[in-house]
């Protein structure tokens, strides 16, 4: 029997709530076990279920989504499966969570302010947008990580262990460049409720791969900030430019936990988008609380979008390549809980 939505891994943390999020919002689904037979298939597991998810799901003919934000693995599905994905005629989304789509749209959102651009229409695009800046491009894009409490799941540690003792990749001059995590520093502010002003370090965020899609830029980069403490923070910066050394034999020694499930409502977040050209400078700030509960929120509102969805851009898509930045945001502060403030000037 055909349904909507197949949902991939749904035992999980958010899998769990990916399907209480789209029962909530009367989205027909089913949980996979066998055959894929859906308009979109979800994957909550993200690369930790390796290639057979999206290729069944695109000889299916279904879109797909992929909660997986760790750059490695949205850089691979970029590399491998657009071609893929095009000649079915259906749409891929990487790093459909947190960790990529607000910071994604809000700078999208930043730069149209910038170039003068206002888009009516609904917040799902029927057709691609032309790539912002082509003939001025920004001189720097940045989009910020900071959180409060951060607890993560097994499954998110897993993945973070698996990324030590590698390099990540940011967007230089029409090009990404290999760089150390923690090689750079930021200083961000947040706003009162997150202590100020923080003390960020670079690290291989998904949005150095989505953001140059729709955005011409001659540098995008993305900083993380997990504590308020400045000592602190700079003892986490060197201990990121140590991670590329670590070998990889000693990372597979490294034990998850499993946190309580009302653990994660600890978290607090807030994700500033910056672009700046010349002496022109806008800012978007999503602010919101437990990563997985809003990443679920985010996966049933792009699949509610999709299941409704006539035409669109189809293959490898970045969310402000699928969505436009200003309703979508405005749709998902609705349904999961947000607060968006822009600084514009």
């Amino acid at each position: 029997m055909s349904t909507d939505v197949l949902v991939v891994g749904a035992g999980g943390v958010v899998g769990r709530r990916v399907c209480a999020e789209l029962d909530a919002g009367g989205v027909d689904f089913d949980i996979a076990h066998d055959e894929i037979d859906a308009k979109i298939v979800v994957n909550c597991a993200g690369a930790l279920a390796g290639d057979t998810v999206i290729e069944a799901a695109l000889a299916a003919g279904a879109h797909y989504l992929d909660v997986g934000g760790d750059q490695a693995h949205v850089h691979d599905l970029m590399e491998r499966y657009d071609s893929p994905a095009r000649r079915a005629g259906r749409t891929v989304i990487p790093a459909c969570a947190v960790d990529c789509v607000l910071g994604d749209l809000a700078a999208a959102w930043a730069a149209q302010h910038v170039c003068g651009v206002v888009e009516d229409g609904d917040a799902v695009r029927t057709e691609p947008a032309a790539r912002l800046a082509e003939d001025r491009p920004f001189d720097e894009i940045c989009v910020s990580y900071i959180f409060d409490d951060l607890v993560l799941s097994a499954g998110s540690q897993r993945t973070l262990f698996g990324a030590l003792g590698t390099r990540g990749l940011r967007w230089s001059r029409d090009r990404w460049e290999t760089v150390s995590p923690g090689a750079e520093k930021r200083r961000v502010n947040v706003g009162r409720d997150f202590g100020g002003e923080r003390d960020c370090v670079s690290f291989p965020g998904g949005d150095v791969l989505t953001v140059p899609r729709h955005v011409a830029a001659q540098r995008v980069q993305t900083y993380v900030s997990t504590t308020r403490s400045a000592a602190a923070a700079t003892a986490m910066r060197w201990l990121s430019r140590a991670m590329p050394l670590v070998p990889k034999r000693a990372t597979d020694l490294l034990a998850a936990y499993a946190p309580p499930d009302d653990e994660y409502a600890r978290t607090s977040f807030a994700i500033v988008a910056q672009v700046r050209r010349g002496f022109s400078a806008s800012q978007v700030v999503v602010r919101g609380h437990d990563i997985y509960q809003t990443t679920a929120a985010i996966i049933a509102w792009a699949c509610r979008a999709l299941v409704t969805r006539d035409v669109g851009p189809i293959g490898i898509r970045s969310p402000a390549e699928l969505f436009r930045p200003e309703p979508a945001l405005a749709e998902l502060a609705t349904v999961a809980g947000l607060a968006i403030e822009p600084s514009f000037r």
